[in-house]
């Protein structure tokens, strides 16, 4: 697998940016003991760039946690933490405060989650700090030095995550790289990209075979299907900037193309989930198993995951579910891919947690969710894939 790492630099255009925040509900989230003055800034950076803020000042009500505050988070599109030294109220059962329900909430639901912690914070309470400890263990957080510090931290990272939600990351073939355009008709799909010139020699070579049209595997976050490479537009613009139009042909999904095999007391997902807590984790398969051990597949490229898992932080995750979807999806070992998160490697060491949705069997049957978490080390993926192609 080919990673263009040159992607991840590359900026979304202006107009672009503003319609995405534009459809943005921004969360603010921090005990308002100490962060009165940062939550007003932050909400009116947030403002200024066009999206929404979303913060209790505003749909204040006189309620616990979860009936004031998750409603509002639930429709919320991005999650921003802010962290100095006090922890908040503590709140009925577990004596969790109001910012750690709604920092779990989020990373539950998907959203895209952000933590600023002061760098400055002589007082921080020990409950705190120990907060702060369970979040980097799957976001990188950023340190700031004051509230304007904050407010342009902010800033920059929504223009960030516009960027990324405008240029998403697929895989074609062997290669890996951000789309500046994917249309997707179901049978036809154009992509647009900025690319290396490695995948720019690739796409026109397989063109411009002249006997027959090679038929490649592509991915995104919610598809994988094969389809013919039909055509390749490479445009070169003023000031030097390269420019290819993709179009693919004759797409078909992959899916359910696996074998579904019950044993020892396992059902098919049952020994999905044991092959990724093997792959991902290195927790061994069962004893019971025996030689039919081998029937806990997934479908996934261990030498791929390796890979991914060893790009740096601010893109991992995206390539790394490209991986997990490729295999569990397009071996119909999974109907989709619902949530991933990828922390920050510490050591040889990210912490992982996915949830996908069961294949779909029965018409009249809505497939169960699987969750699973853990801690990645790096010499823990080992071997060949299995049931994959």
């Amino acid at each position: 697998m080919i990673v263009d790492t040159t992607a991840a630099a590359r900026r979304a255009d202006s107009g672009l940016v503003t319609e995405w925040l534009a459809n943005q509900r921004i969360f603010i989230s921090s005990a308002m003991a100490d962060t009165i003055a940062a939550r007003a800034g932050v909400a009116q950076q947030i403002e200024n760039l066009g999206a929404q803020a979303v913060w209790f000042e505003e749909f204040g009500r006189d309620a616990d946690a979860e009936e004031a505050y998750l409603s509002e988070l639930d429709s919320s599109t991005v999650y921003v933490g802010i962290l100095n030294e006090v922890y908040g109220r503590p709140n009925p059962p577990d004596g969790d405060s109001a910012t750690e329900i709604e920092y779990r909430r989020a990373r539950e639901t998907g959203k895209r989650v952000n933590v600023y912690v002061a760098a400055n914070a002589p007082n921080r309470e020990g409950v705190l700090s120990r907060f702060i400890d369970r979040i980097r263990f799957f976001v990188t957080t950023e340190s700031y030095t004051d509230d304007d510090d904050l407010v342009r931290r902010v800033g920059r990272r929504l223009e960030a995550l516009a960027a990324e939600a405008l240029s998403p990351w697929i895989k074609l073939g062997g290669f890996v790289f951000r789309a500046d355009e994917i249309t997707d008709t179901g049978s036809t799909i154009t992509i647009r990209a900025r690319v290396s010139e490695e995948i720019a020699h690739f796409v026109r070579s397989v063109r411009d075979q002249p006997y027959h049209r090679e038929r490649l595997t592509f991915v995104s976050r919610t598809r994988v299907a094969v389809a013919e490479l039909s055509g390749a537009q490479h445009t070169t613009r003023a000031g030097g900037t390269d420019e290819i139009t993709i179009e693919l042909t004759k797409a078909e999904s992959r899916l359910g193309d696996s074998m579904r095999v019950s044993t020892g007391g396992y059902g098919p997902d049952d020994l999905v989930e044991l092959g990724l807590q093997e792959l991902l984790f290195g927790t061994p398969i069962p004893g019971d198993l025996g030689m039919l051990r081998g029937l806990a597949t997934t479908g996934i490229d261990p030498s791929d995951l390796r890979q991914a898992f060893d790009l740096p932080n601010e893109f991992a995750e995206a390539v790394v579910r490209l991986v997990l979807t490729e295999g569990l999806v397009g071996t119909g070992h999974a109907q989709r891919l619902i949530s991933l998160a990828v922390g920050p490697r510490s050591g040889d060491v990210r912490h992982i947690a996915i949830e996908w949705e069961e294949p779909k069997v029965y018409v009249n049957v809505q497939p169960q969710r699987r969750r699973i978490d853990g801690e990645w080390r790096r010499g823990s993926i080992s071997g060949t894939p299995q049931n994959h192609r």
